[in-house]
């Protein structure tokens, strides 16, 4: 605005556009020691269709490529706006992971165009923002490492069917590609844009906004001057992690399994979609309308071949993944005194989705989780919940139930 209105600051700015552009990226590419960013980066400007993809992989680019001594304007302009498209879904992650209750932040659709949080059907979230400036810079690195990764691997893995051969290939690729990066760690980043989509899911149906939950000093009646949503709230796992797959299910598109397919096109998807919902009010049911359109069974996607069990390093990050020592280094989980395996199994499963959602692994500390409240549930604590929750009447319909306001 300030360049719009004062012509003098709009010389200034062409002026030196390249030398503010390359101070910005010295400071992005600060702990880039190895260049492994700055070349995904590159990659992912050079893949621009399908030939420039398979030519990436045939010439093994992300080895090849020959890192600039002296990025050119051109060069700062695009890494500028990638990173700056990544920093904002960053922030938005960032925000979410470390929010009070989860499940409710979540449900808001990030304002990509104007940067001023989220919203859900028009109303703002109280959601307390991170501001990328605010991690370490050992944290910023991390973050635009592993978002980088991913868009790499849509990038070159664009949605198509494949062979059952090709995916041992496409494995050994991910790994070579992988190298001196955690691999682990797009897991969570992948939880994290599934999250998105589940946003946009909620978005097209009659989905509560749940209220934060509080610990009352006493028992509540059911008044009717309380909010609906926090008379019946959500229940586990609801109330805990937030599931795309769900919120698909509740718009009753059957067979399109979007919540599996729609992250596989990226960035450039994910952000038309969101500028699309973010330019006027109203525009669920031609989102809806649109997605009802979709068939989308290009069959297994490479997040597949991602590894599932935590490794060594996450779980250093993991601090309470093991309090009670009944998950084992290599996933396999124990056998509790009770004899009652399977639900351990069974929360071992919800733990690490949880855990990576609120992404875990990325911070260098808890600095930024709230203070109070179970935001890492141990195992012993799933498994508890887990059998209240069996003594509800039909739970998977009561579960539906309280996410709508049907």
């Amino acid at each position: 605005m300030v360049i719009q209105a004062s012509p003098s600051m709009l010389w200034h700015f062409v002026a030196y556009k390249k030398s503010v552009l390359r101070r910005i990226m010295n400071d992005i590419l600060h702990e880039d020691t190895s260049g492994v960013l700055l070349r995904d980066a590159l990659g992912i400007i050079y893949i621009s269709d399908k030939a420039s993809a398979k030519n990436y992989l045939e010439t093994k680019m992300w080895m090849t490529m020959e890192l600039p001594e002296t990025l050119e304007q051109d060069q700062l302009e695009k890494l500028w706006r990638l990173f700056s498209r990544m920093i904002t879904f960053i922030e938005d992650y960032v925000s979410k992971a470390t929010s009070a209750y989860l499940p409710r932040a979540y449900l808001g659709i990030p304002d990509i165009l104007n940067g001023s949080g989220s919203y859900f059907k028009g109303q703002r979230l109280d959601t307390e923002a991170v501001r990328f400036m605010s991690l370490t810079r050992a944290e910023r690195h991390r973050f635009l490492g592993a978002f980088a990764k991913y868009e790499l691997f849509c990038k070159v893995y664009y949605p198509r069917k494949r062979f059952p051969e090709e995916w041992l290939n496409i494995q050994k690729q991910l790994l070579a590609i992988s190298k001196g990066s955690d691999l682990m760690i797009m897991n969570s980043v992948h939880e994290y844009y599934q999250g998105v989509y589940g946003a946009l899911f909620a978005h097209c149906q009659e989905s509560w906004l749940p209220d934060i939950p509080e610990t009352p000093k006493k028992e509540r009646s059911l008044d009717a001057n309380i909010r609906k949503s926090s008379r019946y709230p959500l229940l586990f796992p609801d109330n805990t992690y937030f599931s795309a797959e769900v919120y698909e299910a509740d718009m009753e598109i059957y067979g399109r399994y979007l919540a599996h397919e729609l992250h596989r096109f990226g960035l450039d998807c994910l952000s038309q979609i969101l500028s699309f919902m973010n330019e006027a009010a109203g525009r669920e049911h031609i989102l809806k309308a649109w997605l009802k359109t979709l068939s989308l069974r290009f069959g297994m996607p490479w997040t597949c071949l991602l590894p599932k069990n935590p490794v060594k390093r996450e779980l250093r990050h993991y601090s309470r993944l093991r309090d009670n020592g009944d998950e084992l280094e290599d996933g396999e989980i124990r056998e509790d005194h009770s004899g009652n395996s399977f639900v351990n199994l069974t929360s071992g499963k919800h733990q690490l989705p949880i855990y990576r959602q609120r992404a875990r692994a990325l911070f260098d500390d808890n600095r930024l989780y709230p203070k109070h409240g179970n935001h890492f549930p141990t195992l012993d604590e799933l498994a508890g919940t887990i059998k209240e929750l069996k003594k509800t009447l039909a739970p998977n319909v009561e579960r539906s139930r309280r996410r709508s306001q049907k």
